[in-house]
């Protein structure tokens, strides 16, 4: 029997064997689970529009692909009238659309995620009530909730021991706050709430990545591949969400934090409760202060009493996210039931 093919559309600049989902399709394929060919259109973008759709064309127009699988197309200026063009071309496969940002207040969804959304026949999003009701008015299908994974692309390298670090408390995330006024994103006044009260921790070896940061501890942006080697750096991390008040919503950095085998602090959305907890390594909290008190408390403990997890490694990849996402579309095995069986229904109403 002929394996299925599934035709990736990505949406980063430079397509690499690194690029989100390329390495575990690439998994799947070499097990002989199914095909896999990827393009990705901002990456042919230079000639301008017109050229990079034609190229596109060019390069997939005899694929008759058993799915397509979209990524939050970003900045590449799709039109309805494009992807139908594209699908046609394609033998009009079903959309698996996969939303991996969070979108409202101020940041709207762009022109060529609405084109996509329109034609899917799956829709995931990595947040659902506001998020997924947004999704909702420009989709015909039903949003359904996935959350971010660790991405196959980080190494699975031991993490070194605690008394090696560099720093006693390590947080990842971008600044939006200027002068103390609020920059536009949700959540951003409270990330920088709990930074200051990290920093006024006394005897606190605290250090602090991400742009626009300024001050004592202030390390400036750590590369995406780094982001592991970074964290590890200290006995204990921590980070901030945008967007609290989105049912099931965190970014990749959790996963990618509890991957670097330290204790790891950060906000608590509603529908987390499948989450491990603190003995497993991840500390939640519902208010900066709460987080800053969680830190305090941590750093008292000694290092054999500081856990770290490989969880995510086993059960909160992208593996088990594609997975999840083409069941029933190709013929590979399901995800764990733990944690993905929890996700079949809505974690909270949307």
């Amino acid at each position: 029997m002929t394996r299925p093919l599934v035709l990736q559309i990505a949406n980063e600049p430079v397509l690499e064997p690194s690029s989100r989902f390329v390495r575990v399709f690439g998994r799947l394929a070499a097990d002989g689970l199914l095909r896999h060919a990827v393009v990705s259109p901002l990456a042919l973008l230079g000639g301008g529009r017109e050229a990079a759709l034609r190229q596109l064309h060019a390069e997939v127009g005899e694929l008759r692909p058993a799915a397509v699988f979209v990524q939050t197309p970003g900045a590449f200026p799709w039109t309805d009238d494009d992807v139908r063009a594209l699908l046609a071309l394609l033998g009009d496969p079903p959309v698996v659309f996969w939303e991996g940002d969070a979108w409202g207040g101020h940041k709207q969804l762009t022109p060529g995620s609405v084109a996509w959304l329109e034609a899917a026949a799956r829709v995931y999003s990595v947040a659902l009530g506001p998020q997924a009701a947004l999704l909702r008015r420009r989709s015909h299908a039903s949003v359904r909730y996935v959350p971010h994974v660790l991405p196959l692309s980080f190494d699975d390298t031991p993490a070194p021991p605690l008394g090696e670090a560099f720093d006693d408390v390590v947080a990842m995330g971008n600044c939006y706050v200027r002068f103390g006024c609020w920059g536009g994103v949700e959540g951003s006044l409270d990330r920088s709430r709990m930074v200051r009260g990290l920093l006024r921790l006394p005897g606190c070896r605290f250090a602090v990545y991400g742009a626009r940061w300024r001050g004592r501890g202030a390390r400036g942006p750590a590369p995406f591949p780094r982001q592991v080697e970074v964290l590890r750096q200290g006995r204990i991390t921590a980070g901030w969400d945008h967007y609290t008040e989105y049912p099931g919503y965190f970014s990749d950095r959790l996963p990618i934090a509890l991957s670097a085998g330290r204790p790891h602090v950060t906000s608590r959305q509603p529908g987390l409760d499948w989450l491990p907890g603190p003995r497993t390594g991840l500390h939640l909290a519902a208010t900066p202060a709460e987080a800053v008190s969680i830190v305090r408390r941590l750093l008292a403990a000694d290092d054999d009493d500081l856990h770290g997890h490989a969880w995510v490694r086993e059960r909160l990849t992208d593996q088990e996210a594609l997975l999840h996402m083409l069941g029933g579309l190709v013929t590979p095995p399901s995800p764990p039931a733990d944690p993905w069986h929890a996700f079949i229904q809505p974690l909270v109403p949307a």
